[in-house]
């Protein structure tokens, strides 16, 4: 026993608290500015621009607006091999000293792919596939790494000081991640590229942010030592046995552990409730954009604007809802957090947008045509014309493909009478393989010279002039970037129009062609046809389609969004602010009452255990809002799991936080009386 409690002593974490030396210092903050670099993909790669672009793809290219159903179903899969791979990565990362080296392989794969997604929209029709292996490979890379991220932490202070490194952590992330969406939002608002090219400019400014960020722990965080060394062949005789002698003694340890919580019958009733309320928190997170641009037809650039509305509330409400723990109770503030959730997911399944009224709503018709009497401004001809402008400038082609089943209705009763199509616009059409190939090898070799350039500058040590040298550099590169691709500006002189026979002609046809998905309206010109409009069947202001709920979505546009004037953004909006009230103060209430239910002498054990709740929960909740939305439709989806979310609530409410304390109590009381006695004895 002494030379077990000898070996620990020696390999003692960093005191937080204390005066800490240099390479301390170093060592915390390298690990702090990895979570501030993998925020790139947390917060704007996975929560807000991957998911709004896969179901944009996937709607193109089927002609249906059930993009979220396809998102969801993809990061359900993506979450399986986390949850199979998470325990056997744990395993070895604790009792082998490669902690960095599996950190560093996780981390290129994200990085790298992060990256290629930017190439997605240019291959054509096959897009949201290509988006959809590249998104699964970098969404491993992410959480694989931070299985291993995670494990750095009881080696950087002691157990009384895990909360302010942790504390500290989620502050980097939280100012890297938001640093980086401000960015982007304007990149995506204030920057007249071309849609395409401002895609990839965020993918790769996130995969260069998570480099050149992410870089500094390797430099500057040691290889934790490690108490308990196990050596990789003593799992078997080749490599493929002994990924499965590590896979089999992690499943091991976390049945053991579920065995054991067993005996704690207040922490294993809350961990059901856990996993039912974490599960509905996150799922409802991450499909948030997915559903705003199937079911909502919403402008990308809102998704951006809802999760800065979310992070800048979350954390003075974080802070309230903690002083309210302590005037309350844990269960009492985390309660009040999920019921907050589930109202405002309620209210999330009626969101709808406004219905479109003719002129007066022509900015938001998918295509408006405008016209135009005097278009080459010699008032001796008589030349006018209509000029088509669509709904976030995406263009014909970048709402329907070429050969989509979904929208053939639409394109054997519409297209001949729009301005002719270009499908060698990669936005949609055909597929455009060798294209997209291209930009992949651009994407790779930019992100590679100038990822270099970055560590080249990292290691010159120049302090702040070294991270403005590193901003200029990538302005510089993505600049010269769109020149190079011919993409600077927009080429705004290119106005597609048509003529007042093809605009009659259209008007025509609005009696015969319904069973679509866009809307179409006629603005001036022809006093006949003038403010005549179209609304296809399945658009989304048609919110009654025949779905099971879909009466609340209608009863809500009706007497509150109608009458108070508020469109889908500012639904958003008001999304955001609720949400970030009740989600980081859910999550940090949970974790304090998991915190006070577990005994400290097992708290790595059960903390391990919990985070492997956390991964599976992320897993179940998108595979049931992807059933939910193929069997009923997406509100039907949200609706379920608010459903989970109050399933969770209601068992929270029947913990007993006084009694799963005192059971706490008595086994450190236990325990560590064995461990004395044990001491004595030696």
């Amino acid at each position: 026993m002494s030379e077990v409690i000898e070996s620990v002593q020696n390999n003692s974490p960093m005191d937080a608290s204390k005066s800490l030396s240099l390479d301390e210092e170093k060592a915390l903050k390298g690990w702090y500015f990895f979570d501030w670099a993998n925020q790139a993909y947390a917060l704007t790669v996975m929560t807000v621009i991957a998911p709004a672009l896969m179901a944009s793809l996937y709607n193109q290219a089927t002609g249906t607006q059930s993009g979220d159903t396809f998102y969801a179903t993809i990061l359900t899969f993506s979450m399986v091999f986390v949850v199979a791979t998470a325990p056997a990565l744990g395993v070895i990362a604790d009792k082998m000293p490669i902690k960095k080296k599996l950190l560093k392989w996780y981390t290129v794969a994200g990085i790298a792919f992060t990256a290629l997604m930017g190439a997605a929209p240019y291959f054509g029709s096959d897009g949201y596939i290509v988006l959809a292996v590249m998104f699964t490979i970098g969404t491993i890379g992410f959480t694989g790494g931070n299985v291993i991220y995670y494990s750095f932490m009881p080696y950087l202070g002691k157990r009384e000081d895990q909360d302010k490194v942790s504390t500290w952590g989620y502050m980097y992330g939280f100012m890297g991640g938001s640093i980086l969406l401000i960015f982007h939002l304007v990149v995506l608002l204030g920057l007249n590229w071309d849609t395409d090219f401002k895609l990839a400019v965020i993918f790769v400014t996130s995969s260069l942010w998570w480099w050149g960020f992410g870089a500094l722990i390797f430099q500057w965080t040691p290889e934790p030592e490690i108490a308990e060394h196990v050596e990789w062949n003593s799992f078997g005789k080749n490599n493929f046995r002994r990924v499965l002698g590590a896979t089999k003694l992690a499943y091991g340890q976390v049945y053991t552990t579920a065995k054991e919580i067993r005996k704690f019958k207040v922490l294993a009733f809350f961990l059901i409730a856990y996993l039912l309320f974490y599960d509905g928190v996150n799922t409802i997170a991450s499909m948030a954009s997915a559903f705003g641009e199937s079911i909502l037809r919403l402008n990308p650039s809102m998704n951006v604007i809802l999760l800065l509305t979310v992070n800048v509330v979350a954390v003075p409400m974080t802070f309230v809802f903690g002083k309210l723990a302590e005037k309350k109770g844990t269960k009492f503030a985390l309660m009040l957090a999920l019921i907050i959730y589930s109202a405002v997911s309620v209210t999330a399944a009626g969101f709808a947008p406004l219905e479109l009224e003719g002129e007066e709503d022509a900015a938001r018709y998918d295509f408006q045509f405008e016209w135009n009497d005097n278009p080459d401004g010699d008032n001796t001809t008589d030349d006018g014309v209509y000029e088509l402008t669509t709904l976030y400038d995406r263009g014909y082609e970048g709402w329907i493909a070429e050969d989509s089943a979904g929208d053939a209705e639409f394109r054997d009763g519409f297209q001949e009478h729009f301005p002719e199509t270009d499908y060698s616009v990669e936005a949609s059409g055909s597929s455009t393989m060798g294209k997209g190939l291209l930009v992949c090898l651009f994407i790779l070799a930019f992100v590679g010279i100038f990822g270099t350039g970055i560590m080249f500058i990292q290691r010159a040590n120049l302090g702040m002039m070294g991270i403005f040298a590193a901003f200029l550099l990538v302005g510089v590169g993505v600049f010269g970037a769109s020149f190079l691709a011919e993409q600077a500006t927009e080429d705004v002189d290119e106005i597609k129009t048509i003529s007042e026979g093809n605009a009659t002609a259209l008007v025509a046809e609005f009696n015969n062609t319904n069973d679509h998905r866009f809307s179409i309206i006629i603005i001036g010109g022809n006093e006949s046809i003038a403010g005549a409009y179209e609304v296809g069947d399945t658009h989304p202001t048609q919110v009654e389609q025949g779905g099971l709920i879909d009466g609340w979505a209608k009863l809500m546009r009706d007497y509150v969004w109608e009458p108070l004037g508020l469109g889908v953004s500012m639904q958003w909006v008001i999304l955001g602010l609720f949400v970030g009230c009740a989600m980081g103060s859910a999550g940090a209430q949970a974790r304090s009452m998991f915190s006070q239910l577990t005994p400290k002498s097992r708290a790595s054990e059960f903390f391990g255990f919990f985070g492997f709740l956390g991964k599976s929960a992320a897993m179940i909740g998108t595979a049931l809002y992807a059933v939910a939305s193929t069997t009923f439709d997406s509100r039907v989806a949200i609706l379920s799991i608010t459903i989970v979310i109050l399933a969770g609530t209601f068992l929270t409410s029947r913990v007993d936080l006084e009694e799963g304390i005192r059971v706490a109590e008595e086994e450190d009381a236990r325990a560590y009386g064995l461990l004395n006695d044990a001491e004595v004895n030696e």
